[in-house]
């Protein structure tokens, strides 16, 4: 039996059960749905075992074989993972949330840190280019657009006077004015930016499709 003609047959079915979809929803394009999901989450399940438990389990057994007290640092987790377990019984629910709340809060610290380096530093890296040299008009566009959307972000703190109402001198409230329209700038260039991603996307599920289509039409057995 040749596999690559049965995983050919397999995908052409799969690939149809999506295209169902343009019908309606329907039971064909929800089961196709949950097989995706499975496969995903299988594959996730295979990648966490030979990629994490297995290099870490082979860790330990060598590390303690030689003296080498690092083999503790991979007990943690893996007594961590053995609480969450047991998680569904009420009783042990103070405990799996102590553990919980840990888990929340280092991957918030992970995720915080992998923003301010993967994001912010960089995007702060790409303003700081010099204006003599490239894609001038590019860069000016660049600066402007970053300088205006950090700025939407700029609240103002107004007086209140004795009666409750917001008063401002004449001269804060010219800035006040002129900070307002400044943000209504930056509003346009996030919108702009989340316009951009939005397309990109699309462009992304486009070429997908492109892509099936074409598999489609040059099916060969």
């Amino acid at each position: 039996m040749d596999f690559n003609v049965v995983g050919t047959i397999i995908a052409v079915i799969l690939t149809a059960m999506v295209f169902s979809y343009l019908l309606g929803d329907n039971p064909v394009f929800r089961l196709a749905e949950h097989i995706l999901i499975g496969v995903s989450v299988g594959w996730a399940v295979l990648q966490i075992i030979f990629n994490l438990f297995v290099p870490a389990f082979d860790y330990i057994l060598d590390t303690s074989q030689t003296g080498n007290l690092d083999w503790w640092l991979y007990l943690v987790p893996m007594a961590l993972g053995v609480v969450l377990l047991f998680r569904p019984l009420r009783a042990a629910r103070p405990v799996t949330n102590l553990v919980m709340a840990f888990v929340v809060g280092t991957v918030a610290a992970l995720a915080l840190a992998g923003a301010l380096s993967g994001t912010l530093l960089p995007q702060v890296g790409a303003t700081m280019v010099p204006l003599t040299s490239g894609d001038i008009v590019g860069r000016v566009v660049l600066i402007l657009g970053t300088i205006l959307a950090l700025w939407y972000f700029q609240f103002t703190v107004f007086r209140v006077n004795s009666s409750g109402e917001a008063a401002a001198p004449a001269r804060e409230a010219a800035a006040t004015t002129v900070s307002s329209r400044v943000r209504v700038a930056g509003r346009w260039a996030i919108m702009l930016a989340f316009g951009a991603v939005f397309a990109s996307v699309f462009l992304t599920y486009f070429a997908a499709l492109v892509d099936r289509l074409l598999f489609l039409i040059n099916l060969k057995f």
